[in-house]
Formats: C-alpha cells, sequence, structure tokens
C-alpha cells in the first residue's frame, strides 16, 4: 500500500489541528475543573493524545505494508524522543512566559506544531516506511548475495 507524499502530509496536518485542539482542551480541563498542577494536567493532556493519533497514525495516516510489530520499536522510539521535546518545551515556555490561560494555549500549539515538523520525518521516513514490503525470505536472500 503506497501512499503519496502529498496524502500523508495533508492527513498529518488535519490529524494536527485536531490534536492541538484535544490537547489544550484537555489540559485546560484539568486545570480548571480538578485544578491540577501544569505539569500534571499537560502529562495527562500529552499522553491522552498520544495513545489517540498512535491509532490515527497507524490506520490512516500513515499506512504501510509493515505490521505493527515491525514499526513498534522505532515508533516507541519517534514517540519517546517527541514528546520529551514537547514536554520540555512547554512546560520551560509555561515558566518563562509567566502564561496566562490564552498565552498557554498559544505555548502549546507552537510546540506541538515545531515538534511535529521532526514527527513528520520520522514518521515518514523511519518509522512507516512507504516501499511495497518484500515477499516473505526475501530479505534472507538479499542478504545472502549482498555477502558474496
Amino acid at each position: 500500500m503506497k501512499q503519496s507524499l502529498l496524502s500523508r502530509l495533508w492527513w498529518f496536518v488535519v490529524g494536527g489541528c485536531i490534536s492541538v485542539g484535544i490537547n489544550a482542551g484537555l489540559f485546560h480541563l484539568t486545570i480548571d475543573l480538578w485544578h491540577w498542577a501544569d505539569w500534571q494536567g499537560y502529562a495527562l493532556s500529552l499522553t491522552v493524545v498520544t495513545v489517540i493519533f498512535s491509532l490515527w497514525n497507524y490506520l490512516l495516516n500513515f499506512r504501510t505494508n509493515a505490521g505493527w510489530r515491525e514499526c513498534l520499536a522505532r515508533y516507541l522510539g519517534a514517540i519517546a524522543i517527541c514528546y520529551v521535546l514537547n514536554y520540555g518545551i512547554t512546560l520551560t515556555g509555561f515558566k518563562q512566559l509567566a502564561a496566562s490561560r490564552e498565552m498557554k494555549f498559544v505555548i502549546i500549539a507552537v510546540v506541538q506544531i515545531a515538534v511535529s515538523g521532526l514527527k513528520f520525518l520520522l514518521y515518514h521516513f523511519w518509522v512507516y516506511p512507504r516501499g511495497p514490503r518484500p515477499p516473505h525470505g526475501a530479505e534472507e536472500t538479499i542478504e545472502a548475495q549482498a555477502r558474496q
């Protein structure tokens, strides 16, 4: 199943818009309704968005012939990098800018958009490969031919 770069980019942008809304909305819910600290509220909102959009990315956005087991380790690595960057930069922004409620929404959106550039590149080129999957046993044949 080969998917064009433009299609992947389109669905990534659509998912990103939805993701920013869910992330900021859930963050503000935890702060305003449950009176959690910023670091707790943002950890929950970012985790929820990460889980929801792992399904979005695998099933809709980055369709691939590779099975989920083949992509899982790469996906977890990419998510860990992006999660730590997003969480660290966002909380630093909250602290450094003495952010109001509106400014926190802007910080969440800007950081999520910035980190999503790296995430898209990791997903497109590394996590969810676009090329056709080699037939069963072909990998061993190719490796054996390369050694000769």
